[in-house]
């Protein structure tokens, strides 16, 4: 029930309070706090003048709608459905409903006189949850549903309790957004199972009506194009044969209509081409990319940069296809049966001709289709290669002339280039062989043409205009088929760029939609090793046999010699590299049974490395935790001693940086800004990478040192800080890698790890003493 979504998302009671006896009242006391919840997060406060449309008014519609509708989201996730708006910007009711459409429901639209057919004469609501947008500038949205108790229709506006719809009322004139459950998606797996589909063609079949269009303006074209023909044979013989002009104006009139409506129509082929382009590319574009992100991380890492763009520069390729030349081919093919269907009505069995020129030029197609399948499968591997070693090359300049290695290394990317443009060249000359025969095909079938059609004149089977009539039609079947053998690299560019996106999204990705996960709420900090095993890239062990019990609010250091595992560990307890052997558990449940992306929100991780993203420090920081306060984001500020660095920026926190200046940033002040990130998260798990040497050694020393006394804070609270050793209740567990024996002393246990071993567990006064001897 509604209700029931109110408690996950607000945070109201299980138990509701006595007065709220009816479920009408709680879903109205919780559509209250659901309103203040989104309002607060995105800092918003509605002034008392501000238009009906906008602010608070519109984001309690969009509190009542999730509520009503029934589906579990919480405020986060309410947040990133909505539109990107600019700072402050009021929620409109258009955007509430796009919302709606971005959290899964389906969505229909329809008229507001809808709403008379949905309202029983009873006042029962019939209708589901909608949204009803008046076309009256100033009017009031209001949201329209079923009442949890009676079922009768109720109406919440942009202030006050909700009231009864009551029969025969209206609306008035505006838009009524229906909004319910999706059926299971024709994109799914599970759905495409059925159909036997593959991923793009799933997808194309959405254009259902526009392919109906596009059939239908072809075959206008195709029967518009057989009147020229027609008025040429006319022409022959009422005016040239005749001698008589009178009537030519009547034939030009008839050609430039026809020449008009063929142009209309052409124009409207190629709006409807434009349309499904455009949205196939950015539905592949983005759906792709957020593919990409989605997989495991496991499986990602493992892929080349390379590789991964070239995944994304399929997109490309379909859209060239879509807008180019052999699509068009294509929709000319029913121009080219009736140009052929044409000729056989007008002379009979010369029609064989333009029918065996078009098998001819299948053929060639097929051959050099065949062969342009295996050249473009060698120059992809080839540029794939090239990319690789350019990429490489830029990565590892400073250590190739540190080497010495300058001279060896052009001379690879020499022979690298020289496969690459072997390949290309091989791959071209398909091309300019499937043009040279599919022309010898064409001027082949004309020339038999006019033949067949001179001895069908010598017969008297047609005249002069119809000897030209059918060199016409004739040409109009071949050059479709001439285009297609013309583009045959083109089709396979699209074949490959179609199987590389329909393997991409039938990759598993890292949270199964079939699956039920355990909702792990609040984690104590408790993380379990049982039995833990990692094998690397090779399948060669990096570690087994990892027991480890970590209680909640334990401080454990891991070390080790470098490819040991020491960010594995890290990177096991957030889901991003596979369990081989064994088992992890947070809270006691095990990490498979969890949703990784939730997980990941829950721990506060501060990478080897940090990265930051093009825009402003604040935005950097509120990355790891969006909803996060302004004054917890000032102290996290202040304590992390960032305000130091900002100083030297112009517009501080607020300041926009562009990558280049991200990437000259100082590396304390990135460091610095990855621990705030950790602080915004509030977690009760915190894993800290191994932090350079050089940065340990001063002011981000320090704050790591604090972060891991204090159990996960760089400031003592009333309890003061927590000596190694003693228990740390109600503080975050805290996991770092170090080898620096200040660093390992301030743990309770430390994590020796050993390449393909058992790792060796204990206190800190231990290891450093057999290390001592």
């Amino acid at each position: 029930m509604a209700h029931a979504v109110s408690r996950r998302a607000t945070g109201v009671s299980q138990k509701a309070p006595a007065v709220l006896k009816t479920e009408l009242a709680r879903l109205e006391v919780a559509i209250v706090r659901l309103t203040g919840a989104i309002d607060h997060a995105r800092g918003q406060a509605r002034p008392d003048d501000a238009a009906p449309h906008s602010g608070t008014g519109c984001t309690r519609l969009y509190a009542a709608l999730s509520l009503v509708t029934g589906i579990d989201q919480s405020v986060r996730n309410l947040l990133s459905a909505l539109p990107p708006t600019g700072d402050n910007a009021p929620l409109t009711a258009q955007n509430a409903a796009r919302a709606m459409a971005y959290l899964g429901l389906a969505v229909r639209r329809e008229p507001s006189r809808a709403a008379a057919t949905a309202l029983t004469r009873d006042g029962e609501w019939t209708g589901g949850p909608s949204l009803f947008i008046p076309d009256a500038l100033g009017g009031e949205p209001v949201v329209v549903f079923a009442c949890p108790d009676t079922g009768q229709g109720r109406v919440i506006g942009l202030s006050g309790p909700s009231r009864l719809l009551v029969p025969g009322s209206s609306l008035g004139p505006g838009t009524l957004w229906s909004f319910h459950p999706a059926d299971e998606h024709r994109l799914d797996a599970s759905q495409r199972a059925h159909t036997g589909a593959s991923w793009f063609r799933a997808l194309l079949s959405g254009f259902e009506q526009a392919g109906l269009a596009l059939l239908l303006c072809s075959l206008g074209v195709a029967l518009v194009a057989l009147l020229i023909p027609f008025f040429t044979i006319q022409t022959y013989a009422q005016v040239i044969s005749l001698g008589s002009p009178v009537p030519m104006p009547g034939f030009i009139i008839g050609m430039l209509l026809a020449i008009a409506i063929e142009a209309a129509l052409l124009t409207q082929r190629k709006s409807i081409v434009a349309f499904i382009a455009a949205r196939v590319d950015y539905l592949i574009g983005t759906m792709s990319f957020e593919r990409l992100l989605k997989l495991r991380a496991s499986l990602s890492e493992r892929s080349a940069a390379t590789d991964q763009a070239s995944r994304l520069r399929t997109v490309e390729n379909i859209r060239d296809f879509a807008t180019g030349p052999g699509f068009a081919a294509i929709m000319e093919a029913p121009a080219s049966l009736c140009a052929v269907a044409a000729i056989a009505v007008l002379a009979s069995w010369v029609a064989l001709v333009p029918v065996i020129a078009i098998l001819a030029h299948i053929s060639v197609f097929a051959l050099m289709r065949r062969q342009a399948r295996i050249r473009t499968s060698i120059a992809a591997d080839e540029s794939t290669e090239m990319q690789r070693i350019t990429i490489e090359t830029f990565e590892k300049r400073d250590v190739i002339r540190e080497a010495g290695l300058s001279h060896q290394w052009s001379e690879r990317m020499v022979s690298c280039a020289r496969r690459q443009q072997t390949a290309q060249m091989g791959l071209r000359l398909i091309g300019a062989r499937a043009e040279s025969l599919s022309t010898l095909v064409l001027i082949s079938a004309t020339a038999l043409l006019l033949i067949g059609g001179t001895r069908a004149s010598w017969a008297g089977l047609i005249g002069p205009g119809g000897l030209l009539a059918i060199i016409i039609l004739g040409l109009r079947a071949l050059t479709p088929f001439h285009t297609l053998c013309l583009s045959v690299l083109r089709f396979e560019q699209l074949s490959n760029a179609v199987k590389q996106l329909n393997t991409l999204m039938d990759l598993p990705t890292e949270r199964d939609p079939t699956r039920i996960y355990t909702d792990l709420r609040a984690p104590s900090g408790a993380v379990t090793f049982l039995n833990v095993g990692f094998r690397g890239g090779d399948t060669r062990p990096v570690f087994v046999g990892l027991d480890l019990d970590i209680a909640p609010g334990d401080k454990v250091a891991i070390t080790g010699a470098n490819g040991t595992g020491k960010t594995t560990i890290l990177k096991l307890v957030l889901g991003l590299s596979d369990l081989a052997l064994g088992a992890l558990r947070i809270d006691g449940v095990d990490l498979r049974q969890l949703a990784a992306n939730d997980l990941r929100r829950k721990i506060a991780y501060i990478p080897q490395s940090p990265k930051l993203f093009p825009g402003t420090v604040r935005e950097n920081l509120l990355f790891a935790s969006p909803l996060a306060s302004v004054e917890h984001l000032a102290r996290v500020v202040q304590d992390c001693e960032i305000e130091e660095h900002l100083s030297t920026i112009s517009g501080g926190l607020d300041a926009p940086l562009s990558a280049v200046e991200i990437e000259a940033l100082p590396a304390e002040l990135v460091t610095k800004i990855a621990i705030g990130r950790a602080l915004l998260v509030n977690a009760r798990v915190i894993l800290i990478d191994e932090v350079p040497n050089g940065l340990l050694d001063g002011p981000v020393g320090n704050l790591v040192r604090k972060l891991i006394v204090n159990g996960g804070r760089i400031s003592p609270d009333e309890a003061g800080p927590i000596a190694a050793g003693e228990p740390a209740r109600g503080r975050a567990t805290i996991v770092f890698v170090s080898h620096r024996s200040d660093f390992l002393s301030l743990a309770q246990r430390v994590v020796a790890l050993r390449y393909g071993k058992v790792p060796t567990i204990s206190t800190p006064k231990s290891l450093l003493e057999s290390r001592a001897l």
